[in-house]
């Protein structure tokens, strides 16, 4: 499996991994619009299974499942490089964005939020599963079920 390799815009910060995300998924929520400025798009793993290279600075808000969100930014250029939901302890995710290999990457499992969807954005058909609200229990399946196959 070919390593998966991805950075803020300047490139102090950096991640890679051997592996596939046991989770990849959109979140249409207003509150990740505001923070990113864009539909957000994630690639989650457990902690342990992707290495950081560079310094982090951290934004802490209550996100919309009320539980905690811990972003990690670059100090210098500012991307967004990593998540950290309370929700879900000992996993964290990465913008699809600062994926290097974005391109390749094919279809998301999960979109959650859809009750605050922008009216424009339709669904392709590249979702395994789309829930109106923050998805929780399914993204605890979803986690659970690619753990099983790891």
């Amino acid at each position: 499996m070919p390593k998966r390799t991805g950075k803020c815009h300047c490139g102090n910060v950096k991640f890679e991994t051997d592996l596939d995300p046991m989770l990849s998924m959109q979140c249409n929520c207003s509150s990740c619009r505001n923070l990113t400025g864009s539909v957000n798009m994630g690639m989650y793993y457990q902690e342990d299974e992707v290495s950081f290279e560079g310094e982090q600075v951290f934004y802490e808000y209550e996100g919309g499942s009320g539980g905690n969100m811990k972003m990690g930014f670059c100090p210098n250029c500012h991307t967004r490089v990593s998540a950290r939901p309370e929700i879900l302890e000992g996993v964290v995710g990465m913008p699809l964005g600062t994926f290097e290999n974005a391109r390749e990457i094919e279809g998301l499992k999960l979109e959650i939020w859809t009750s605050e969807k922008l009216k424009f954005l339709s669904d392709n058909g590249c979702f395994e599963m789309s829930v109106e609200d923050s998805g929780v229990m399914e993204r605890m399946m979803a986690l659970l079920e690619t753990l099983e196959n790891r």
